[in-house]
Parts: structure tokens; sequence; C-alpha cells
């Protein structure tokens, strides 16, 4: 199992997007997806229920160890490919759903509300890449320094390095950079800071998933415009944290 976290001390960079829309496209291509909610406000569980994906709301499932966290995503699972857990409030569980997971899905995308604390640095010091998303204007790119330094408190503390990229979310559409998304980006490439290169785009197909409560393979023109543009975009961006991922999986095999 791949373990992924998505990481932002601020909320508002396009964290929930980029899990969903990953997440899907690990769905689409035929593999087998679980989120874990860390955000209080659910909007992953919200739209797993109304697009008829399984939920296990963590804080009201009697866990007390891996095993019986295990037993409840089989029961929960039970063939579908897709399942989504809520753990807001419920920090004393994490890696108990964490280590449950590795048995039940080839993917698995911690996505914890946007502020530091005990469950990000949890779900964190177990990752095998942290995404640290963060739009084009100098606020989130101030919080992604801040974000940096906390992974490697967390990094310091377990022992364990962490492999992160920042990437670029609400990017420009266009074939033309903001003067702002330029600058940022010569500013993270100065610091030697490891980045993806495939950027989202500011995109109504994007918004629309949560809209109408549908993957982004599913929507229709009706929904959104710009579907065919969205969906090489999220694609592109899945297939670079993917091929990432199993290079690293492969030289460690090696």
């Amino acid at each position: 199992m791949f373990n992924i976290t998505i990481a932002n001390n601020k909320g508002g960079s396009g964290k929930t997007t980029t899990a969903n829309l990953l997440g899907s496209e690990i769905y689409a291509s035929g593999g087998s997806i679980i989120i874990l909610e860390g955000d209080p406000n659910r909007p992953h569980a919200r739209w797993a229920e109304k697009r008829g994906f399984p939920v296990i709301e963590g804080p009201k499932t009697s866990i007390s160890n891996t095993e019986e966290a295990s037993l409840a995503i089989a029961d929960a699972m039970n063939g579908n490919r897709l399942l989504v857990i809520t753990t807001d409030g419920d920090e004393g569980s994490v890696l108990d759903w964490i280590e449950a997971a590795a048995e039940h899905c080839q993917f698995l995308i911690c996505d914890p509300e946007g502020s530091p604390n005990q469950w990000l640095q949890l779900a964190v010091s177990q990752a095998d890449m942290v995404l640290i998303p963060f739009a084009p204007t100098t606020l989130d790119a101030d919080q992604v320094q801040a974000t940096i330094k906390s992974l490697k408190q967390t990094e310091r503390m377990s022992g364990r390095k962490i492999d992160y990229r920042v990437m670029l979310t609400k990017a420009s559409n266009g074939a033309v950079r903001t003067r702002d998304e330029n600058e940022l980006r010569d500013a993270l490439t100065k610091n030697n800071t490891p980045m993806l290169t495939v950027a989202l785009a500011d995109r109504p197909a994007f918004r629309g998933v949560f809209k109408h409560n549908k993957m982004l393979s599913e929507l229709d023109e009706a929904d959104a415009g710009g579907l065919q543009r969205a969906r090489e975009n999220s694609k592109a961006f899945a297939a670079e944290v993917i091929g990432i991922l199993k290079t690293k999986a492969q030289q460690v095999a090696a």
C-alpha cells in the first residue's frame, strides 16, 4: 500500500480537491483507495455518501486496536474499491486505521484538518509521500515553509525520513502564468524545494466534483465546462505522483 498525506497548515490551499482528484484517478484506473479524513467538516464523507460509497464514522466505531479496525474496514468495503473513514476528534485511532488500511487497499490518502495538530503529525510520520498544495499567493507560500518546518520536526521525532513534494493548485489555466505564480515558483526553485512538475489549474470542473457529488470522470458539460482539459490535468497530476511512488518502491526493493 502507498500512503499519501496531503498537508498544509493553512485552509483553502486546495487540499481537499487534491485528495479527491488523486483518489478518483486511482479509482478510475481500477485501483482501490481509502481516504482517511481528519477534517471535522467531513467534505469527503459527505461526497462519498451522496455518491454511494461506504463511509466509516470513526468516532462512532468502537475500535481499540488495528485488528478491530481491519475488521471494520473489511465489513464496510465489502467489494467496494473506495472507502472514506472519518477520524476527526479521535487522534488515538489514527495509527490503527492507517495500519489496518494496508490490508485492504492499494492507496491510502490521509487528508487532515487545515491546521497543525497531532492528527497531522501522526499521519505524516507514516506517509510514503507528503503532498503540500498551495495556491499562488504570498500568504500560501509562507505557509508552505511553515508546513515544511513541521515535517522536519516530525522527521526528527520519528527518526524516519519524510519524502515530500510541494505542488501548485489554483494555478493559471492559460498558457501564460501570472507574475505572482512565476515569482513563487522561482523562489521555491532557488530554495531547492522538491516540487511536482504538474500544477492543478483553477478549473470549474474541479469544483464541480463536490458541487455535483461526482467523480471528475463522471461529470458532463452540463455540470462544468472545460472537461477535457480538466481531465488531462488531473490524469497528469495523478500519473506524476504514482510514478514517483513506484520508482521509489523499486529503488527500495533493489
